[in-house]
């Protein structure tokens, strides 16, 4: 008498431990809807950004009123004096710098102020800048001042770090 084995795996109600270990992991591999399905209490973040958030763009409207602020409380019953216009400008320069550490700080955000201060003496001035520059992240902002002898412009440059 010869007794055959089926060699599919069928669950049997009668097997030893061991019969029964390897039967079910194998039967749960291949099972359809066992798969294994993440922990639905753990939130995952990117490691990475691709830009700034949204909203988070460089705040150009409050570092303009902040800077039209520092220049109006610095510049205003000024007059032009060679011997003091390159602590004028560095003194103003260094106001806003410190403002935009404290108040306008952005996250992920540098930034470059240049304060440039001339004598009004009727003749014009070109002010230019150049930069490698992303349109989507980064930005700019300028001011004049007119203080009647003179005439500030400060520009303030917020480059996104990637």
């Amino acid at each position: 008498m010869s007794i055959q084995r089926n060699t599919q795996k069928r669950p049997s109600s009668v097997s030893s431990a061991s019969d029964a270990v390897s039967e079910k992991s194998s039967e749960d591999e291949f099972e359809a809807g066992n798969e294994v399905k993440p922990a639905s209490d753990v939130t995952i973040y990117n490691s990475y950004n691709m830009g700034p958030a949204f909203g988070r763009k460089f705040p150009l409207p409050y570092i303009r009123l902040m800077v039209s602020k520092v220049m109006q409380d610095r510049l205003t019953n000024k007059t032009y004096n060679p011997t003091d216009a390159r602590k004028l400008a560095r003194d103003v320069a260094d106001e806003i710098n410190m403002r935009m550490k404290g108040d306008g700080s952005c996250p992920r955000y540098k930034h470059v102020v240049n304060v440039m201060l001339y004598q009004q003496t009727g003749a014009g001035c070109f002010y230019g800048a150049r930069a490698i520059w992303d349109p989507l992240a980064d930005d700019y902002m300028n001011y004049t001042f007119d203080g009647g002898s003179f005439i500030c412009i400060a520009t303030v440059f917020g480059c996104y770090q990637y």
